[in-house]
Protein backbone atom coordinates (compact mmCIF):
# COMPACT_ATOMS: atom_id res chain seq x y z
CA UNK A 1 0.00 0.00 0.00
CA UNK A 2 2.79 2.38 0.84
CA UNK A 3 5.19 1.51 -2.02
CA UNK A 4 4.14 4.49 -4.14
CA UNK A 5 4.83 6.75 -1.16
CA UNK A 6 8.20 5.17 -0.41
CA UNK A 7 9.16 5.80 -4.02
CA UNK A 8 8.97 9.51 -3.31
CA UNK A 9 12.06 9.19 -1.14
CA UNK A 10 14.24 8.78 -4.21
CA UNK A 11 13.58 12.37 -5.25
CA UNK A 12 16.59 14.63 -5.48
CA UNK A 13 17.63 16.61 -2.41
CA UNK A 14 16.88 20.34 -2.95
CA UNK A 15 19.54 23.00 -2.68
CA UNK A 16 18.91 26.45 -1.25
CA UNK A 17 21.73 28.77 -2.29
CA UNK A 18 25.10 28.98 -0.61
CA UNK A 19 25.32 27.03 2.63
CA UNK A 20 26.24 28.79 5.84
CA UNK A 21 29.58 27.92 7.47
CA UNK A 22 29.58 24.45 8.98
CA UNK A 23 29.41 24.65 12.73
CA UNK A 24 30.35 22.14 15.41
CA UNK A 25 28.80 22.52 18.81
CA UNK A 26 30.82 21.44 21.84
CA UNK A 27 28.69 21.02 24.94
CA UNK A 28 29.99 20.59 28.47
CA UNK A 29 29.01 21.68 31.96
CA UNK A 30 31.05 24.89 31.78
CA UNK A 31 31.14 26.20 28.23
CA UNK A 32 29.57 25.97 24.85
CA UNK A 33 32.17 26.39 22.13
CA UNK A 34 31.68 26.46 18.41
CA UNK A 35 34.38 25.76 15.85
CA UNK A 36 34.54 25.37 12.08
CA UNK A 37 35.24 21.76 11.04
CA UNK A 38 35.66 22.65 7.39
CA UNK A 39 38.46 25.10 8.23
CA UNK A 40 36.75 28.08 6.61
CA UNK A 41 38.49 31.39 7.00
CA UNK A 42 37.58 33.16 10.17
CA UNK A 43 38.72 30.53 12.64
CA UNK A 44 36.69 29.72 15.72
CA UNK A 45 33.30 31.41 16.06
CA UNK A 46 32.33 33.27 19.19
CA UNK A 47 29.87 30.90 20.87
CA UNK A 48 28.05 33.57 22.87
CA UNK A 49 27.36 35.79 19.85
CA UNK A 50 25.90 32.81 17.96
CA UNK A 51 23.76 31.83 20.95
CA UNK A 52 22.49 35.37 21.43
CA UNK A 53 21.73 35.80 17.73
CA UNK A 54 19.31 32.89 17.72
CA UNK A 55 17.92 33.31 21.21
CA UNK A 56 19.44 30.25 22.86
CA UNK A 57 20.81 31.34 26.21
CA UNK A 58 24.04 29.86 27.61
CA UNK A 59 22.01 28.38 30.49
CA UNK A 60 19.65 26.66 28.06
CA UNK A 61 22.58 25.37 26.02
CA UNK A 62 24.20 23.89 29.13
CA UNK A 63 20.90 22.33 30.16
CA UNK A 64 20.57 20.68 26.75
CA UNK A 65 24.19 19.55 26.73
CA UNK A 66 23.79 17.78 30.07
CA UNK A 67 20.69 16.03 28.83
CA UNK A 68 22.18 14.90 25.51
CA UNK A 69 25.76 14.21 26.66
CA UNK A 70 27.23 14.73 23.21
CA UNK A 71 30.60 12.95 23.06
CA UNK A 72 31.33 13.61 19.40
CA UNK A 73 30.11 16.83 17.78
CA UNK A 74 30.37 15.49 14.21
CA UNK A 75 26.86 14.04 14.23
CA UNK A 76 25.31 17.23 15.58
CA UNK A 77 27.23 19.26 13.01
CA UNK A 78 25.99 17.04 10.18
CA UNK A 79 22.39 17.34 11.41
CA UNK A 80 22.65 21.13 11.61
CA UNK A 81 24.18 21.39 8.13
CA UNK A 82 21.43 19.19 6.69
CA UNK A 83 18.68 21.27 8.30
CA UNK A 84 20.29 24.44 6.98
CA UNK A 85 20.41 22.88 3.54
CA UNK A 86 16.65 22.36 3.81
CA UNK A 87 15.97 25.99 4.53
CA UNK A 88 16.15 26.27 8.33
CA UNK A 89 17.22 29.72 9.49
CA UNK A 90 19.35 30.21 12.60
CA UNK A 91 16.32 31.16 14.67
CA UNK A 92 14.37 28.15 13.38
CA UNK A 93 17.27 25.84 14.21
CA UNK A 94 17.40 27.31 17.69
CA UNK A 95 13.65 26.83 18.21
CA UNK A 96 13.84 23.27 16.96
CA UNK A 97 16.73 22.39 19.28
CA UNK A 98 14.88 23.91 22.23
CA UNK A 99 11.78 21.82 21.54
CA UNK A 100 13.51 18.66 20.32
CA UNK A 101 17.16 18.56 21.48
CA UNK A 102 17.54 14.94 20.39
CA UNK A 103 17.49 16.09 16.78
CA UNK A 104 21.23 16.70 17.29
CA UNK A 105 21.67 12.99 17.98
CA UNK A 106 19.76 11.89 14.87
CA UNK A 107 21.72 10.25 12.08
CA UNK A 108 21.54 12.83 9.31
CA UNK A 109 21.78 10.36 6.40
CA UNK A 110 19.66 7.49 7.72
CA UNK A 111 17.06 9.29 9.87
CA UNK A 112 16.72 12.99 9.05
CA UNK A 113 17.36 13.09 5.30
CA UNK A 114 14.70 10.49 4.31
CA UNK A 115 12.07 12.34 6.36
CA UNK A 116 12.98 15.74 4.93
CA UNK A 117 12.96 14.35 1.38
CA UNK A 118 9.58 12.74 1.95
CA UNK A 119 7.96 15.91 3.26
CA UNK A 120 9.34 17.91 0.33
CA UNK A 121 8.13 15.26 -2.12
CA UNK A 122 4.51 15.48 -0.96
CA UNK A 123 4.38 19.23 -1.47
CA UNK A 124 5.94 21.12 1.44
CA UNK A 125 7.78 24.15 0.09
CA UNK A 126 11.29 25.17 1.11
CA UNK A 127 9.84 27.87 3.37
CA UNK A 128 6.88 25.91 4.75
CA UNK A 129 8.76 22.77 5.80
CA UNK A 130 11.00 24.43 8.44
CA UNK A 131 7.98 26.30 9.85
CA UNK A 132 6.00 23.06 10.03
CA UNK A 133 8.75 21.03 11.73
CA UNK A 134 9.56 23.80 14.22
CA UNK A 135 5.87 23.97 15.11
CA UNK A 136 5.46 20.19 15.21
CA UNK A 137 8.88 18.61 15.90
CA UNK A 138 7.26 15.34 16.98
CA UNK A 139 7.14 14.42 13.29
CA UNK A 140 10.93 14.17 13.40
CA UNK A 141 10.65 11.73 16.30
CA UNK A 142 8.27 9.37 14.50
CA UNK A 143 9.36 6.47 12.33
CA UNK A 144 9.07 7.28 8.64
CA UNK A 145 8.18 3.77 7.46
CA UNK A 146 6.11 2.64 10.45
CA UNK A 147 4.21 5.83 11.28
CA UNK A 148 4.58 8.86 9.00
CA UNK A 149 4.05 7.16 5.63
CA UNK A 150 1.11 4.98 6.80
CA UNK A 151 -0.56 8.00 8.44
CA UNK A 152 -0.02 10.08 5.34
CA UNK A 153 -1.47 7.26 3.24
CA UNK A 154 -4.71 7.38 5.24
CA UNK A 155 -4.92 11.18 5.05
CA UNK A 156 -4.21 11.17 1.31
CA UNK A 157 -7.02 8.66 0.74
CA UNK A 158 -9.52 11.09 2.28
CA UNK A 159 -8.73 14.12 0.12
CA UNK A 160 -8.36 14.95 -3.55
CA UNK A 161 -4.67 15.79 -3.88
CA UNK A 162 -1.33 16.23 -2.11
CA UNK A 163 -1.97 19.92 -1.47
CA UNK A 164 -5.04 19.10 0.62
CA UNK A 165 -3.13 16.38 2.46
CA UNK A 166 -0.33 18.83 3.28
CA UNK A 167 -2.94 21.34 4.44
CA UNK A 168 -4.27 18.68 6.81
CA UNK A 169 -0.83 18.23 8.34
CA UNK A 170 -0.37 21.99 8.70
CA UNK A 171 -3.75 22.63 10.32
CA UNK A 172 -3.76 19.76 12.78
CA UNK A 173 -2.10 16.55 13.97
CA UNK A 174 0.39 17.76 16.55
CA UNK A 175 1.84 14.28 16.49
CA UNK A 176 1.69 11.48 13.97
CA UNK A 177 -0.31 8.68 15.55
CA UNK A 178 -1.91 5.73 13.78
CA UNK A 179 -4.64 5.58 16.42
CA UNK A 180 -5.59 9.23 15.93
CA UNK A 181 -5.51 9.07 12.14
CA UNK A 182 -7.50 5.85 12.03
CA UNK A 183 -10.33 7.58 13.91
CA UNK A 184 -11.00 9.45 10.69
CA UNK A 185 -12.02 6.36 8.71
CA UNK A 186 -15.40 5.67 10.40
CA UNK A 187 -16.00 9.42 10.70
CA UNK A 188 -15.59 10.05 6.98
CA UNK A 189 -17.57 6.92 6.14
CA UNK A 190 -20.47 8.27 8.22
CA UNK A 191 -20.40 11.50 6.20
CA UNK A 192 -20.27 9.65 2.89
CA UNK A 193 -23.32 7.62 3.88
CA UNK A 194 -25.15 10.90 4.49
CA UNK A 195 -24.31 12.00 0.97
CA UNK A 196 -21.59 14.59 1.57
CA UNK A 197 -19.71 15.27 -1.69
CA UNK A 198 -15.95 14.82 -1.85
CA UNK A 199 -15.50 18.59 -2.00
CA UNK A 200 -17.10 18.95 1.44
CA UNK A 201 -15.11 16.04 2.85
CA UNK A 202 -11.88 17.58 1.57
CA UNK A 203 -12.90 20.91 3.12
CA UNK A 204 -13.36 19.21 6.48
CA UNK A 205 -10.18 17.13 6.40
CA UNK A 206 -7.86 19.83 5.05
CA UNK A 207 -9.12 22.72 7.18
CA UNK A 208 -10.57 21.13 10.31
CA UNK A 209 -8.50 18.00 11.03
CA UNK A 210 -9.25 18.29 14.74
CA UNK A 211 -12.86 17.47 13.85
CA UNK A 212 -11.92 14.80 11.32
CA UNK A 213 -9.77 12.87 13.80
CA UNK A 214 -11.97 13.21 16.89
CA UNK A 215 -13.34 10.09 18.57
CA UNK A 216 -16.17 8.53 16.62
CA UNK A 217 -18.84 8.74 19.34
CA UNK A 218 -18.35 12.49 19.79
CA UNK A 219 -18.16 12.99 16.04
CA UNK A 220 -21.48 11.21 15.45
CA UNK A 221 -23.08 13.27 18.22
CA UNK A 222 -22.03 16.50 16.47
CA UNK A 223 -23.25 15.21 13.11
CA UNK A 224 -26.67 14.40 14.58
CA UNK A 225 -27.01 17.94 15.95
CA UNK A 226 -26.33 19.35 12.50
CA UNK A 227 -28.89 17.03 10.93
CA UNK A 228 -31.51 17.90 13.54
CA UNK A 229 -31.29 21.56 12.54
CA UNK A 230 -32.06 20.65 8.94
CA UNK A 231 -28.73 21.31 7.24
CA UNK A 232 -28.41 19.91 3.73
CA UNK A 233 -25.51 17.38 3.58
CA UNK A 234 -24.82 18.37 -0.02
CA UNK A 235 -24.04 21.97 0.97
CA UNK A 236 -20.77 23.36 2.34
CA UNK A 237 -22.50 24.84 5.38
CA UNK A 238 -23.06 21.32 6.72
CA UNK A 239 -19.30 21.11 7.32
CA UNK A 240 -19.17 24.58 8.85
CA UNK A 241 -21.99 23.74 11.26
CA UNK A 242 -20.30 20.44 12.12
CA UNK A 243 -17.14 22.35 13.05
CA UNK A 244 -19.15 24.60 15.39
CA UNK A 245 -20.90 21.72 17.16
CA UNK A 246 -17.72 19.65 17.42
CA UNK A 247 -15.88 22.47 19.20
CA UNK A 248 -18.64 24.01 21.30
CA UNK A 249 -20.10 22.79 24.58
CA UNK A 250 -23.83 22.75 25.27
CA UNK A 251 -23.36 25.42 27.95
CA UNK A 252 -21.55 27.77 25.56
CA UNK A 253 -24.18 27.25 22.86
CA UNK A 254 -27.00 28.01 25.27
CA UNK A 255 -25.25 31.07 26.67
CA UNK A 256 -24.66 32.62 23.23
CA UNK A 257 -28.23 31.90 22.16
CA UNK A 258 -29.52 33.66 25.28
CA UNK A 259 -27.42 36.74 24.45
CA UNK A 260 -28.96 36.90 20.98
CA UNK A 261 -32.41 36.24 22.39
CA UNK A 262 -32.02 39.29 24.65
CA UNK A 263 -31.06 41.30 21.56
CA UNK A 264 -34.37 40.40 19.93
CA UNK A 265 -33.69 37.21 17.99
CA UNK A 266 -36.40 34.58 18.15
CA UNK A 267 -35.60 30.89 17.71
CA UNK A 268 -36.66 31.10 14.06
CA UNK A 269 -34.51 34.16 13.40
CA UNK A 270 -31.55 32.51 15.11
CA UNK A 271 -31.94 29.36 13.00
CA UNK A 272 -32.15 31.45 9.84
CA UNK A 273 -28.89 33.19 10.74
CA UNK A 274 -27.11 30.00 11.80
CA UNK A 275 -28.01 28.22 8.57
CA UNK A 276 -26.64 31.13 6.56
CA UNK A 277 -23.35 31.49 8.40
CA UNK A 278 -22.72 28.93 11.19
CA UNK A 279 -19.28 30.38 11.94
CA UNK A 280 -20.72 33.41 13.73
CA UNK A 281 -21.38 31.22 16.77
CA UNK A 282 -17.62 30.87 17.24
CA UNK A 283 -17.48 34.52 18.33
CA UNK A 284 -17.41 35.21 22.05
CA UNK A 285 -20.51 36.39 23.90
CA UNK A 286 -18.81 39.72 24.56
CA UNK A 287 -18.07 40.25 20.86
CA UNK A 288 -21.59 39.26 19.80
CA UNK A 289 -23.17 41.64 22.29
CA UNK A 290 -20.81 44.49 21.36
CA UNK A 291 -21.52 44.22 17.62
CA UNK A 292 -25.27 43.75 18.10
CA UNK A 293 -25.37 46.82 20.34
CA UNK A 294 -23.57 48.97 17.74
CA UNK A 295 -25.74 47.79 14.85
CA UNK A 296 -29.03 48.21 16.69
CA UNK A 297 -28.37 51.38 18.72
CA UNK A 298 -25.95 53.32 16.51
CA UNK A 299 -27.00 52.12 13.06
CA UNK A 300 -30.68 51.57 13.81
CA UNK A 301 -30.82 48.08 12.34
CA UNK A 302 -33.58 45.70 13.32
CA UNK A 303 -32.60 42.26 14.69
CA UNK A 304 -33.98 40.56 11.57
CA UNK A 305 -31.83 42.74 9.31
CA UNK A 306 -28.70 41.62 11.16
CA UNK A 307 -29.81 37.99 10.92
CA UNK A 308 -29.83 38.31 7.12
CA UNK A 309 -26.06 38.95 7.28
CA UNK A 310 -24.84 36.99 10.34
CA UNK A 311 -21.26 37.21 9.03
CA UNK A 312 -21.31 40.64 10.69
CA UNK A 313 -20.93 38.93 14.05
CA UNK A 314 -17.62 37.42 12.96
CA UNK A 315 -16.14 40.72 11.75
CA UNK A 316 -13.85 43.00 13.69
CA UNK A 317 -16.04 45.81 15.02
CA UNK A 318 -13.38 48.53 15.12
CA UNK A 319 -11.44 47.62 11.97
CA UNK A 320 -14.26 46.51 9.66
CA UNK A 321 -17.82 47.10 10.80
CA UNK A 322 -17.64 50.70 12.08
CA UNK A 323 -15.43 52.14 9.24
CA UNK A 324 -17.52 50.54 6.49
CA UNK A 325 -20.84 51.60 7.96
CA UNK A 326 -19.45 55.14 8.32
CA UNK A 327 -18.60 55.27 4.62
CA UNK A 328 -21.90 53.76 3.45
CA UNK A 329 -23.85 56.14 5.68
CA UNK A 330 -22.23 59.13 3.93
CA UNK A 331 -22.81 57.63 0.48
CA UNK A 332 -26.48 56.97 1.25
CA UNK A 333 -26.95 60.51 2.53
CA UNK A 334 -25.52 61.89 -0.73
CA UNK A 335 -27.59 59.50 -2.84
CA UNK A 336 -24.48 57.88 -4.29
CA UNK A 337 -25.63 54.36 -3.37
CA UNK A 338 -29.10 52.88 -2.95
CA UNK A 339 -30.77 53.52 0.37
CA UNK A 340 -31.67 49.82 0.60
CA UNK A 341 -28.11 48.62 -0.12
CA UNK A 342 -27.74 45.11 1.26
CA UNK A 343 -25.32 44.86 4.18
CA UNK A 344 -23.68 41.74 2.77
CA UNK A 345 -22.60 43.61 -0.38
CA UNK A 346 -20.17 45.81 1.54
CA UNK A 347 -19.37 43.61 4.55
CA UNK A 348 -18.55 40.26 2.93
CA UNK A 349 -15.85 41.61 0.62
CA UNK A 350 -12.13 42.18 1.08
CA UNK A 351 -10.79 45.51 2.28
CA UNK A 352 -9.13 46.08 -1.09
CA UNK A 353 -12.41 45.60 -2.95
CA UNK A 354 -14.34 47.73 -0.45
CA UNK A 355 -11.91 50.63 -0.92
CA UNK A 356 -12.21 50.31 -4.69
CA UNK A 357 -16.03 50.13 -4.80
CA UNK A 358 -17.02 52.51 -2.02
CA UNK A 359 -14.11 54.85 -1.28
CA UNK A 360 -11.85 55.44 -4.30
CA UNK A 361 -14.78 55.38 -6.71
CA UNK A 362 -16.66 58.16 -4.90
CA UNK A 363 -13.77 60.15 -3.47
CA UNK A 364 -14.01 62.88 -6.13
CA UNK A 365 -17.75 63.31 -5.46
CA UNK A 366 -17.49 63.08 -1.69
CA UNK A 367 -14.00 63.65 -0.22
CA UNK A 368 -15.32 62.86 3.26
CA UNK A 369 -15.54 59.12 2.55
CA UNK A 370 -11.78 58.59 2.77
CA UNK A 371 -11.49 60.74 5.87
CA UNK A 372 -14.38 58.88 7.49
CA UNK A 373 -12.89 55.50 6.64
CA UNK A 374 -9.39 56.35 7.86
CA UNK A 375 -10.69 58.20 10.89
CA UNK A 376 -12.85 55.34 12.10
CA UNK A 377 -10.08 52.76 11.53
CA UNK A 378 -7.57 54.86 13.47
CA UNK A 379 -10.07 55.35 16.28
Amino acid sequence: MHHFLLARLTTRTPHFGVLCHNVILFFNSRTLSVSNTNHHKGGTFNAFSIINSCGLSPEKALEISKRLKLKNPDGANAAIDLLRNYGFSESQLCSLVKKFPSVLLSNSDKILLPKLKFFRSIGFSATDLPKFLVMKPTFLKSSLEKTIIPCYGVIRSLVRNDNEAVSTLKHGLWHCSSNVVNNSLPNIEALRQLGLPQSSISLLVANFPSVTFMKHAKFVEAVEKVRELGFDPSKTNFVMALKVFADMSEASWKSKFEVLEKCGWSSDVFLLAFKKHPQFMVSSEHKILKIMSFLMKDMGLAPKEIARCPALLKCNLEKTVIPRFAVVKILKRRGLVKSDLQISTFIKISEKLFLKKYVTRFQSHEPLVLAAYKGQKSN
